[in-house]
């Protein structure tokens, strides 16, 4: 008798858990989980509710409509992009930016910390030099200088160039160059998850597209290459080459991959006219799928270049 009820003991302590019971528990941890989910949102909406009215937003634009035209106001808090470009217009401009190279001054409106990785990124190597503050509000329009020369030529205002794929000449119509291999257009892209203007250049595998044409040229040639589309990026990582020439010399080189962002590459020039070949070719422009590589979906290397004055 010892021995069997000894072998009833474990079983005892198994018996089912009454229906009621069971009910109990899951509410109690349903209610547990409202409470946390109600004390996260009100937590957010006391962090991110509205800090800016339309007083703030009418001495922003005030005080950016004081500013010369050719400085640019950059915004620092990115996630406010849509509403301040609403009701700042001048904010539009600086869309797309290729970095902050070329203005000697610029201005940056901001809720907190004006200089953010972003806009340090875009600085590079450049150290910037505060010029004072004006409080607008909830919102701080910062002044900076910083000694990067200007733009005297830009790539993707340049109606006068040539372009050729290597079946020959392409055709231009407004922003964009038809070729043989491909095509080549002047457009906002995405690349490394912020927005760039820049010549989207969307070419075959294997195929060079080459622009060709005489340039004002000033201390060097500023440019950068990423590539365009997220899920492109995923599904293949072959670079790109860039290349410069001069009057017809061979200059400069670079091979770029997505995994570099936004590559910046510089050439030191002499200033005065040149004869400027650009030539970036596209390596595997598809994408690798589980069915195998589709040359047709493609990844864009996206192209800027600009010539830039000695720094005063």
């Amino acid at each position: 008798m010892r021995g069997r009820s000894r072998s009833r003991l474990p079983f005892a302590t198994l018996r089912p858990v009454p229906l009621d019971a069971t009910r109990r528990r899951a509410a109690v941890l349903l209610g547990l989980v409202g409470l946390v989910a109600a004390v996260e949102w009100v937590a957010a909406a006391r962090a991110y509710r509205s800090r800016l009215g339309p007083a703030d937003w009418e001495a922003a634009a005030a005080a950016i409509a004081a500013l010369p035209a050719d400085e640019p106001v950059v915004l620092a808090d990115d996630w406010l992009g849509p509403v301040a470009r609403r009701h700042l217009a001048p904010l539009q401009r600086s869309l797309g930016r290729p970095d902050l190279h070329g203005a000697p001054r610029f201005h940056v409106l901001a809720l907190g910390e004006p200089l953010t990785p972003d806009l340090r990124a875009d600085l590079g190597d450049l150290t910037p030099e505060p010029l004072g503050v004006e409080e607008l509000g909830g919102l701080a329009l910062h002044h900076f200088a910083a000694p990067s020369g200007h733009v005297l030529w830009d790539i993707l205002d340049a109606p006068a160039l040539l372009a050729a794929d290597r079946a020959g000449a392409c055709r231009k119509a407004q922003r964009t160059w038809a070729c043989k291999h491909g095509r080549a257009t002047v457009r906002y892209a995405e690349v490394a998850y912020r927005p760039r203007r820049c010549l989207a250049i969307d070419m075959s595998d294997g195929a060079a597209f080459e622009l060709r044409g005489r340039v004002e040229l000033g201390a060097r040639l500023r440019g950068h290459l990423g590539f365009s589309d997220f899920n492109g990026r995923l599904r293949n990582d072959a670079p790109a080459v860039v290349e410069l020439e001069l009057d017809g010399v061979p200059r400069a080189r670079w091979l770029v991959g997505d995994n570099q962002g936004w590559a910046a590459f510089e050439l030191a020039t002499t200033p005065g006219p040149a004869e400027l070949t650009v030539r970036v070719t596209t390596l595997l422009a598809g994408s690798f799928t589980p069915a195998g590589y589709d040359p047709d979906t493609r990844r864009v290397p996206c192209l800027d270049l600009r010539a830039l004055t000695e720094p005063a």
